[in-house]
């Protein structure tokens, strides 16, 4: 079975990270090509093993066979005709909300030979929105172990510390953790939260201004912004420093610096009722349905269309209190690690789930894909 895949893979991006490490398990089972969509930017500071890995995957002049899989994981979805109508076409596409475009819905039916996305809680969404539930699979993300590991040596830090990972879009409820913080931290708490945001992906915003005016003009605990662009390494080093992962957020295809933290011992404070109810057993914000106005929540991007998904629907909003307090008892208690769960997985678990999807998939008729006007 020949698979190609294409998207990102030389970024930090959560897409391109899913998209190097999938290439790279199924590559122990098939063979792959990647039909890359970036090129290496020295600012992303990927190892050299990885590089010379994602090299060897690309096409060579020789490679004129028509794959029998094509992946595509981007966002926007890609809708281009495939080389060769024999060809299945595969989409790895997470989404973050209770309701997916109508054009996804009608795109995915029509076109697509699967629909795999991360987590039970996202498949549903689609299969309420109208995609056959025989194509389509939940398979969730990875975590390498070599990188995300409890180290017992490793120290925590002096403060006891939050971690934000993510940046200010509305989906990510940074607005709730700032209300929440502000009104149950003071300036003579020994606490900390540090904001890893991720400018290199999500854009340059006023954000580390705003932290910095917050905190001159209140008496709240102390908060510290963080925009340089780290390694896994790096980021499994900040989430073992730390005491807990915090993210009140209202949309998540699933949650990949969750995950990470979690395999690293650190304590996950999140969203209830969403897709990290999959692998996150503690500590969880309580939340409800919230009516939104869908034009003033997405973050859209050129070749996105939401025309026709209606003009609302539904997030899940946490509850700022109950997240008020379960920070404070935190607090208070000094609680600083959890017993990792079972219900984290590695990228060689995961890869062997893709495989037998696909290897699945190569199997099914091919879908009569049907040219517009």
């Amino acid at each position: 079975m020949l698979i190609e895949y294409v998207g990102k893979f030389y970024d930090n991006h959560s897409l391109s990270i899913v998209n190097r490490y999938l290439v790279l398990e199924l590559s122990k089972y098939a063979k792959v090509v990647i039909s890359p969509l970036d090129s290496y930017k020295p600012e992303a500071k990927l190892d050299k093993k990885t590089l010379a890995s994602l090299e060897a995957l690309k096409p060579t002049s020789n490679d004129t066979t028509h794959p029998d899989i094509q992946i595509r994981h981007t966002y926007p979805p890609i809708w281009r005709w495939p080389a060769s109508n024999e060809t299945k076409v595969v989409y790895i596409q997470p989404w973050e909300f209770s309701k997916v475009p109508f054009e996804w819905q009608y795109k995915f039916e029509t076109f697509a030979d699967s629909l795999i996305t991360f987590t039970r809680w996202t498949a549903a969404v689609f299969h309420e929105g109208g995609i056959n539930p025989e194509r389509l699979f939940a398979l969730p993300i990875g975590y390498n172990p070599e990188i995300f590991y409890i180290d017992r040596a490793a120290k925590k830090r002096d403060r006891y510390t939050f971690l934000f990972v993510g940046c200010d879009q509305y989906r990510k409820g940074f607005d709730i953790l700032l209300q929440a913080w502000a009104n149950t931290f003071k300036s003579t708490d020994n606490v900390e939260l540090i904001v890893k945001d991720t400018p290199q992906i999500y854009g340059k915003t006023n954000l580390q201004n705003q932290l910095i005016e917050l905190q001159y003009k209140n008496d709240i605990g102390k908060i510290t912004y963080i925009d340089d662009a780290y390694t896994e390494q790096e980021m499994a080093d900040l989430y073992r420093s730390v005491h807990v992962l915090v993210h009140p957020y209202r949309g998540e295809g699933f949650g990949m610096p969750i995950q990470e933290a979690i395999a690293c011992g650190t304590i996950p404070l999140v969203t209830g009722r969403g897709c990290t109810d999959e692998f996150v057993e503690d500590y969880k914000i309580r939340s409800s349905q919230k009516l939104v106005d869908i034009n003033n929540i997405f973050a859209g991007k050129p070749g996105d269309s939401f025309n026709l998904m209606g003009s609302h629907t539904w997030v899940i909003e946490p509850d700022t209190q109950d997240l008020m307090q379960k920070m404070r008892m935190l607090y208070d208690s000094r609680k600083s690690a959890i017993p990792r769960n079972n219900k984290i997985k590695t990228w060689e678990t995961v890869g062997k789930q893709y495989y037998d999807v696909l290897k699945a998939v190569h199997e099914y008729p091919t879908i009569k894909r049907v040219h517009g006007n």
